[in-house]
């Protein structure tokens, strides 16, 4: 099994955050698996942000735990015009905060993009998307990676806060359909063409997913953001809350009975791990 590891965006919090990343991700892999590391972030920058409260320096020791892999720093802010800023704000600003949530989510999906192709060059089998300023708190259990490598339209992701789309903070993802979750930058302009309304990052994932026919799964594992100065984000971590759009109530049934299908399948045949 070939599995990509593909961080993307900005590592606030470093000597917090990568080592349950080593806890929770890679001591779980199996040992016989062929591993890539790959990583697209954007270079130290000042952080400001009244919504979430933040506002300090990126430091350069954030991003010593990337320097072996494979990967490339960006400078902030030329992604907006690549992705035609102008046009994407006239379909609204959905979060009401002067576009600054709106232009974050654009970097991000910059960046997801551009770790994509990175990790397109690697052939993998499994790619999982991780987020570098998270704190993991469940270890990656070894029947999803069995499961995408099997099925290669699968997707686990994590099962709460899917605010009326899909939780689009970390996934595994098949060979299949780890391009339409890491490209669906693409997908900006025509998910607001289509529905009528702004940008959304959870609407999006789902919208992205639902093009490329993935079989979604959930995911047990949990993770908190971490603020600039080491404060955990009081998370959510409940399937109830929310939800959101009466289509999801029908469709997080169905991804869990895929899940318990794969985690019964993989532990019978001995592959998990």
């Amino acid at each position: 099994m070939k599995i990509a590891l593909a961080f993307f965006g900005i590592p606030r919090n470093s000597s917090i955050c990568f080592p349950s990343i080593e806890q929770s991700i890679y001591r779980h892999l199996p040992s016989n698996a062929r591993v890539g590391s790959f990583y697209h972030l954007y270079e130290p920058q000042l952080v400001s942000n009244p919504r979430s409260g933040e506002n300090g320096f990126i430091s350069e020791s954030n991003y010593q735990p990337f320097a072996h892999m494979t990967g490339n720093r960006e400078e902030a802010g030329g992604c907006l015009e690549r992705w035609d800023f102008d046009e994407i704000r006239r379909h609204g600003d959905v979060w009401g905060d002067d576009c600054r949530s709106l232009t974050n989510l654009i970097h991000q999906l910059n960046s997801l993009h551009a770790v994509t192709e990175l990790v397109d060059g690697f052939d993998p089998d499994v790619v999982l998307f991780v987020r570098p300023d998270l704190l993991y708190h469940d270890a990656l259990p070894g029947f999803a990676l069995s499961a995408c490598a099997s099925n290669r339209r699968a997707v686990y992701i994590p099962h709460w806060q899917w605010w009326n789309g899909l939780n689009d903070r970390f996934a595994v993802c098949g060979r299949e359909v780890y391009g339409a979750y890491g490209r669906r930058a693409e997908l900006m302009i025509p998910f607001c063409l289509k529905t009528q309304r702004g940008l959304h990052a959870e609407r999006l994932l789902r919208f992205s997913m639902g093009q490329a026919g993935s079989l979604v799964r959930t995911l047990d594992m949990r993770a908190s953001r971490v603020r600039l100065n080491g404060e955990l984000v009081d998370e959510t971590f409940s399937s109830k809350h929310s939800m959101g759009r009466r289509e999801n109530r029908f469709m997080l049934p169905m991804a869990r009975m895929r899940s318990q299908f794969d985690k019964f399948r993989y532990r019978q045949d001995g592959t998990l791990g």
